[in-house]
């Protein structure tokens, strides 16, 4: 099959990996796929399988008009069997009244819509749902919630979970040495090391991850915390300047093009970590995380309760509270350290395979 990949970015992010991982998972699988990115910011476009036919068509603009027409012309003699895109009011305008389209598939990769204008767009859009269009979710709280949010029927939505690649993310290998790596980042390598692995975005609460960590460090010697993000330089130094008010001195920040291969600090770590309090659907960083052993601390928001369990591979925390947060972090270092890791990692091969989410979208597509 021929198939059309449409992303705004490929910036550190769930949503960016996820999709990168299903695209060379279909080329792997013998289909070809062809990706067009709506912006520059690109910093992991070399995790793309070489096969994948990549343009980047920078949107001067919200609604650039010019970026409008090259997807219209791209869907219209393309000649694809399906498109995969999230930018759901950007593709349906781009392809307004051709008279042919191929199986579209929109993923929600946020539940609960930013603010009240995201909310009404959303459901005015799922009332002009078209005969080639699936909106797909990707957990069963997420599809009753947004199911029953908007007044729709139950078979509305097409479900498939989230995947990762299992190959590539992995327990940490004989020849990766952790010490070594540490030090080469400035991070104290005789320290637990707590990671978290987030977009510098408001609502993934990189503040209260800040403010648990000083309550943490009151009662637990001997820890560190990391921040991995994106390319959100003045969010990341705002960041920095707070913690260092907080007179914290095991606290280190990481934009993505500093940080390098993500990998690196998910083997180095005990503790993965998310202090989300919105939008968080199904963390792809945290399945990663656990597909490499780690025991994942994670605000219980979205779809962390479909595979947390408490005490076992990791430990769910109540958002924006910093004592459930620190609580947490202290309790899985001591309850489920990575001497679980065999079993933390055996859940996801078993549920979340790119493999199997691949397969599954290529069957929504035929």
């Amino acid at each position: 099959m021929k198939i059309l990949v449409i992303l705004n970015d490929l910036d550190i992010g769930g949503a960016q990996n996820y999709t990168i991982s299903l695209m060379n998972e279909f080329v792997k699988l013998g289909h070809r796929v062809h990706l067009r990115v709506l912006s520059l910011n690109v910093p992991i476009k070399h995790r793309l399988d070489n096969n994948i036919e990549l343009q980047v068509w920078p949107r001067k603009r919200k609604f650039d008009l010019s970026v409008l027409k090259k997807i219209r012309k791209e869907v219209k003699f393309g000649v694809y069997d399906g498109v995969i895109t999230s930018y759901i009011v950007y593709h349906k305008i781009a392809t307004l009244f051709l008279p042919k389209r191929p199986v579209t598939i929109y993923p929600i990769h946020s539940t609960i819509a930013l603010n009240k204008k995201y909310s009404l767009i959303n459901f005015a859009l799922y009332r002009f749902k078209r005969k080639n269009e699936k909106y797909l979710t990707s957990i069963d709280n997420q599809t009753k919630y947004l199911t029953k949010k908007n007044k729709l029927n139950s078979s509305f939505f097409s479900q498939i979970y989230n995947g990762i690649d299992t190959g590539k993310f992995s327990l940490p290998p004989e020849y990766f040495d952790r010490n070594a790596f540490l030090s080469s980042m400035g991070i104290n390598s005789s320290n637990d090391i707590i990671l978290m692995v987030a977009g510098f975005r408001e609502e993934k609460r990189h503040i209260d991850a800040i403010d648990a960590f000083y309550l943490l460090q009151k009662v637990y010697k001997d820890i560190s915390i990391v921040f991995v993000g994106d390319e959100r330089k003045t969010e990341c130094e705002v960041l920095k300047e707070y913690s260092q008010k907080k007179k914290l001195v095991n606290a280190h920040f990481f934009t993505s093009e500093v940080a390098g291969e993500v990998r690196n600090f998910y083997w180095a770590s005990d503790v993965f970590t998310l202090t989300s309090n919105s939008v968080e659907t199904f963390p792809i960083s945290a399945l990663e995380a656990m597909a490499c052993g780690l025991p994942c601390v994670l605000t219980n928001i979205g779809g962390a309760a479909d595979f947390i369990e408490n005490g076992s591979n990791g430990i769910l925390t109540i958002p924006e509270n910093l004592e459930s947060i620190m609580l947490g972090w202290k309790n899985a270092l001591k309850l489920c350290s990575k001497k679980n890791s065999l079993e933390i990692r055996e859940k996801v091969e078993r549920f979340y395979s790119i493999e199997e989410s691949a397969i599954k979208y290529l069957k929504l597509i035929r």
